[in-house]
């Protein structure tokens, strides 16, 4: 990992490189009474990897949830440490998807966990702008040594409104103010490519408000989540890229681990390469179809 490249350019020059805007999202599903969230003969260490493997070539990064791993205990963590750590050889870009915030040390620790240098360490991550500036600025200082921040702005979930879309004082809805402070944090953080390392999380499964979100937030880098399993489709994953089809990758994470189910006659590993190569091809042809004014 050299986090001292601006994050938003080796974003970019990876997407570029690769043909890809594809996010591989390593969420390690726990067991339900309909399915193992492991399949069998794997440890959770191997099936993550062989995952990440098999997706390496389609993907720019892997976006590793931590719910799942910290959920499974001392095992799920080292699971988390050999997966980040297997990413990184690869050349993969690392985002850990904390969704992190807090006040004063206890924040400035989550910004030690996720984006320093031990086994938990990792290229960009996911916070919550719920407590304000001060929560944030441990994150911004990691920010200026290279490291990548994607700032929740208007997520995809179905009851993301109840909160996100209430009117505030002077027009318009919360994520839309929240939108402008992400702007305005990241305005000292754009690199050559033109985009800032301060980024926000902006939902697929609502497309009018991606296009919003790109006028509010011009040089922000968008993760994108939503596309397959939670409903979106390819389109709708792009709304939010620029004119010239830049500074949005896009997550997915059921759709691509547990791919094999929909394919019961491929290995869990084939077939999530298989189902992250045509993520990689339908997200390409969404980009091209695109017109300027769309952008």
């Amino acid at each position: 990992m050299n986090s001292s490249v601006n994050f938003a350019d080796r974003l970019a020059e990876t997407t570029k490189r690769k043909e890809s805007v594809v996010v591989l999202g390593v969420d390690p599903q726990l067991d339900t009474s309909e399915a193992p969230g492991i399949p069998e003969d794997y440890t959770l260490t191997r099936f993550c990897c062989d995952i990440v493997e098999a997706c390496a070539e389609s993907a720019v990064a892997v976006k590793l949830q931590l719910a799942f791993f910290e959920a499974r205990g001392i095992e799920g963590m080292h699971a988390l440490s050999e997966v980040v750590a297997f990413s990184r050889r690869l050349g993969l870009i690392t985002i850990a998807d904390a969704k992190r915030a807090d006040i004063g040390s206890t924040s400035d620790a989550y910004a030690t966990a996720y984006l320093g240098r031990d086994r938990f360490g990792c290229d960009a991550v996911t916070v919550n702008p719920y407590l304000g500036s001060d929560a944030l600025a441990p994150f911004f200082a990691k920010a200026r040594e290279g490291h990548g921040i994607f700032v929740l702005v208007k997520t995809s979930n179905p009851s993301s409104g109840e909160f996100q879309d209430l009117k505030v004082e002077g027009g318009g809805a919360l994520w839309e103010a929240v939108a402008r402070r992400v702007d305005g944090w990241g305005a000292g953080f754009v690199g050559s490519s033109g985009l800032s390392q301060v980024g926000a999380v902006v939902g697929a499964t609502y497309p009018a408000h991606a296009r919003r979100a790109r006028a509010l937030m011009p040089r922000a880098v968008m993760l994108v989540p939503g596309y397959g399993a939670q409903g979106a489709s390819a389109a709708d994953a792009v709304a939010a890229a620029r004119a010239d089809g830049s500074g949005i990758v896009v997550n997915a994470g059921r759709t691509l681990m547990y791919a094999y189910r929909r394919r019961p006659d491929l290995d869990p590993a084939l077939a999530a390469g298989e189902a992250c190569e045509a993520m990689r091809l339908a997200l390409n042809g969404a980009l091209a179809r695109r017109t300027p004014a769309s952008g």
